[in-house]
């Protein structure tokens, strides 16, 4: 019978994920671990679905090979393995055994050589063959039957992509190799032969051998290296050339044994049948037992340090009742959802006050339960509740005010580390701080075309579930309290981050009012446009085709225009917005597309979008405001995102015309004035930039005459723009590469405004010099608050890695801050709003600006306690400026 077999690359995978994960993931007794992580999560995602029939984990065996022997420079380029890695090489065959994973190794020959002869006799059996490696050496062994997976870059290679990818088919792509030679393996090959070369020779004469019978009719230098280096192709042959004939009876017993695991690795027996490949499910247990060993709690499964819960179903009011009146405070709150807060069925309650006791109060359909706990929600007993923010708007929409919530785990946990845990849900929260796996909301609607929705699963089995995540959240109040306090983060948390969290909860239940018709005549509008442009597209193209295809794009482009390509994909020829502004200046179609692809979004992202979010009962947009999904700190609105709400282009700006105050009410909008390089110039401390901003200067004009060398009052409005860009870059940490690239000048030019920039503002430079050091000193940089971004990259082993780690690190303080800033700013709004009893609403927080709907006869005051709790948010050693209008939409009032 045809099976799946799947055969992993073990040494590759393990050096993929030595690189790919920093270097600073250990153990408690300083075990490093990233190697052993990486392979953890690589091989979880190789056995994610169904479990392959049969398998092996295949290692290079140590000592030299084969090919070692024919040339001892093969592979001479290659450094000796680092001690961090040696150290994790037997925990990574610990994790395979852990799984039943067969483990081969076989002495003089590669992983390569293995995987080949296994591949070679599974074809013959008839079953179908998944090879898990990166290394294109196996693109030789690829045909129908045979695929490699790469799971890193989730890419699938059969026949047809291999040879896109690399040119020639699998058939000859040893030959191939055998042209252009291997680098990574210091396989020589033919001086002077590259690969577009050697596709062309291998098309034209099919082998390495008819090329050569072939030499005499090849001419120039071709035929020269040919000639002189043939032996040498020949050799680069053979050591590419992966044997599928490896005596496998001749398996490395040592393998066990340098493990230093004999209990747990053993090698298989293997038969003609490869029947010692079969895999059977792993013992959870087992696996979990070493994941807590390597202190992998992220991996542990659903159920691991499951904790036994007292549980008491309250399910009349007397039962609820007596449940409330015995709670003594802190108390652990957990909501029982069917989909979010502003749409969703509340199902019932959980309720805390001990590690391994629970109640749980079913809600659905029965109001008088909920009524019998509104006293408990509004009383200032305090509570623990996960996601507050969210919580507190699901009460206000049924009119309950929930008071007391103090801790919010997953508040607690962004602000100990934002990057750890993404996005903070209760579970990942429980597993990271207790070590705990909690039960995942599949395991009781079970799942696949089966699943059933959770306000039809048993009250029983939800209040199971119920109390699980509730007894967590009990025992995360201290624990998170605790870590927030050995991070430095505890003033954060109790002054910003939880009332702030009650402040948005406002705005997500108010709303933003929005007209269905506006946003439908404009849809309308751009489509007729759109049509247009399309139909331009096609007669520029001589012919219809799927503008929205990039691999039609690309053919009518590159192939019937022949446009010069930019730059390729993995499957083809790129198109994106980068490659299409490059070829604007070539021929009409590219710039035509640009305007396509932006009405089109309009379309689909904001004008569809938008309508399809208006509630009918409020007529208005009620979007959620992420506390814990922004790295920098700043909020994100989701279920819609209204922060990318367009305003570069006139066609986006004219979305904010649909935005409207209630009737009767004017909408108003403020916004910092380069907030972000003022707060560079508070912690660079540089002279120039905050004389600037003190002098209230036009910075972008001065940049500009800097860079242009000319007098302010000459600088040209286009010059204006070129400073304006060059300011912010620094801000995002571009190179010359980048920066040419948005201003569409060489790499050299960029270079030029750069320095240009540095020479004026010394003070910026040494400060980003700084920062990075620090970050690299510390492992993470703080904002003006003191909150803090661990930044991991920077103990990767990839230099790519460490490079984005050091923008992360000049770009945190600063936009991070920016964030501290508006937070701080709209805590204090909210506090002057209520003391002074007025009727404005605080609608949406986008970036630099807040939207604001008040009554007329408010407006003036509003406004001025809006500009003061802005312009005075945090003490910068340079002022703050706030630009606010008003006006009948948002559009208007912007």
């Amino acid at each position: 019978m045809a099976e799946r077999v799947v055969l992993i690359d073990g040494t590759a995978m393990i050096y993929r994920a030595f690189f790919a994960i920093p270097s600073n993931f250990s153990t408690g007794d300083g075990l490093p671990t990233n190697a052993i992580y990486g392979f953890a999560l690589m091989f979880r995602k190789v056995l994610a679905g169904k479990t392959p029939a049969l398998g092996a984990v295949v290692f290079d065996a140590k000592g030299k090979t084969f090919r070692d022997e024919k040339y001892p420079k093969y592979k001479a380029n290659r450094p000796p393995m680092m001690a961090d890695l040696r150290r994790q090489i037997p925990w990574v065959h610990r994790v395979v055994a852990a799984h039943d994973f067969p483990i081969l190794t076989v002495p003089g020959y590669e992983a390569d050589d293995v995987i080949g002869t296994l591949t070679r006799r599974a074809v013959a059996l008839g079953h179908e063959v998944h090879i898990i490696s990166g290394d294109k050496d196996f693109a030789q062994l690829l045909t129908p039957k045979v695929k490699m997976v790469d799971t890193m870059r989730d890419v699938t290679y059969d026949p047809e992509l291999a040879k896109k990818k690399w040119g020639v088919p699998p058939s000859q792509f040893v030959d191939m190799l055998a042209l252009v030679g291997d680098k990574a393996d210091n396989i020589p090959g033919v001086p002077g032969i590259g690969k577009k070369g050697a596709a062309k020779l291998l098309d034209t004469y099919g082998s390495l051998d008819a090329i050569l019978e072939n030499v005499s009719a090849l001419k120039g230098r071709q035929k020269k290296n040919l000639e002189e280096y043939r032996d040498d192709a020949l050799m680069s042959r053979e050591l590419a050339t992966i044997d599928q004939h490896v005596p496998l009876d001749a398996l490395a017993e040592e393998l066990a044994e340098e493990a230093g695991f004999d209990d747990q690795v053993t090698l298989p027996v293997l038969e003609d049948d490869l029947s010692g490949l079969t895999l059977t499910p792993p013992d959870i247990k087992k696996v979990d037992a070493l994941y807590q060993e390597l202190e992998f709690f992220s991996l542990l499964s659903e159920g691991a340090g499951k904790t036994e819960v007292e549980l008491t179903l309250a399910d009349t009011l007397e039962d609820i009742g007596g449940a409330v009146a015995k709670l003594k405070e802190p108390v652990a709150v957990w909501f029982m959802m069917e989909g979010a807060w502003n749409e969703g069925e509340l199902l019932g309650v959980a309720l805390s006050d001990e590690e391994t006791r629970a109640t749980y109060v079913p809600v659905s359909g029965k109001s008088d339960h909920l009524a019998a706990l509104a006293p408990f929600f509004e009383s200032p007993l305090r509570k623990t509740v996960h996601h507050a923010r969210d919580m507190e708007a699901l009460l206000r929409r049924r009119g309950i005010t929930l008071r007391g919530v103090d801790v919010d785990p997953a508040l607690a946990s962004f602000l100990v580390e934002p990057v750890k845990n993404i996005p903070h849900r209760i579970d990942q929260v429980a597993r990271g701080y207790l070590h705990r796996a909690l039960p995942q909301e599949k395991s009781v609607t079970g799942s696949g075309k089966g699943a059933i929705p959770l306000r039809d699963v048993e009250t029983e089995r939800l209040a199971e579930f119920a109390g699980q995540h509730v007894t967590a959240l009990f025992e995360l109040r201290d624990q998170m309290l605790a870590e927030l306090d050995e991070a430095g983060q505890r003033e954060v948390f109790e002054n910003v981050s939880m009332p702030l969290a009650s402040v948005l909860a406002r705005m997500q239940v108010d709303g933003v009012r929005a007209d269905p018709a506006v946003l439908a005549k404009m849809g309308e509008e751009f489509g007729e446009r759109k049509r247009a442009i399309e139909a331009e597209i096609y007669e520029h193209a001589g012919k219809t085709f799927n503008i929205g295809s990039p691999k039609q794009l690309a053919k009518v482009l590159f192939e019937d225009l022949e446009l010069p390509v930019i730059k390729r994909t993995k499957t083809g020829y790129s198109t994106n917005a980068e490659v299409l502004t490059r070829l604007k200046g070539k021929h009409p179609i590219p710039a035509l597309v640009l305007r396509q692809r932006a009405l089109d979004k309009l379309i689909n992202t904001y004008t569809t979008v938008l309508r399809d979010a208006i509630r009918e009962d409020t007529g208005r947009i009620h979007c959620t405001f992420q506390q814990t999904s922004g790295m920098s700190g700043r909020l994100i609105t989701t279920d819609p995102d209204l922060q990318r709400t367009p305003i570069r282009t006139p066609d986006g700006r004219r979305i904010r015309e649909a935005f409207l105050p209630a009737d009767g009410m004017v909408m108003i909008s403020a916004d910092w004035s380069q907030v972000e390089l003022r707060v560079m110039a508070h912690v660079s401390e540089d002279e120039a930039l905050t004389t600037a901003f003190r002098e209230e200067l036009d910075i972008h004009r001065r940049t500009a005459a800097q860079i242009f060398d000319v007098a302010e009052d000459k600088v040209t409005k286009e010059q204006r723009g070129v400073g304006k860009t060059v300011n912010f870059a620094t801000i995002y940490g571009q190179g010359g590469r980048a920066l040419g690239q948005n201003l569409g000048v060489p790499f050299k030019e960029a270079t030029r405004m750069i320095e240009a920039y540095f020479e004026m503002y010394a003070g910026v430079r040494e400060w980003l010099t700084d920062i990075v050091e620090d970050a690299y000193a510390n492992g993470y940089v703080e904002t003006v608050l003191g909150r803090r971004r661990y930044i991991s990259e920077l103990s990767s082993n990839n230099s790519a890695d460490r490079s984005y780690g050091e923008r992360i690190a000049t770009n945190t303080p600063i936009q991070g801050s920016a964030a501290d800033l508006c937070k701080l700013a709209m805590l204090k709004m909210a506090a002057r709003f209520r003391e002074e009893e007025l009727a404005t609403k605080m609608l949406l927080q986008i970036h630099d600006e807040l939207v604001f709907e008040a009554p007329p006869e408010e407006v003036e005051r509003a406004t001025a306690i809006i500009r003061d709790c802005m312009e005075n948010a945090f003490p910068l050693s340079v002022p703050l400026v706030v630009d606010v209008g008003t006006g009948a939409s948002w559009a208007e009032a912007h």
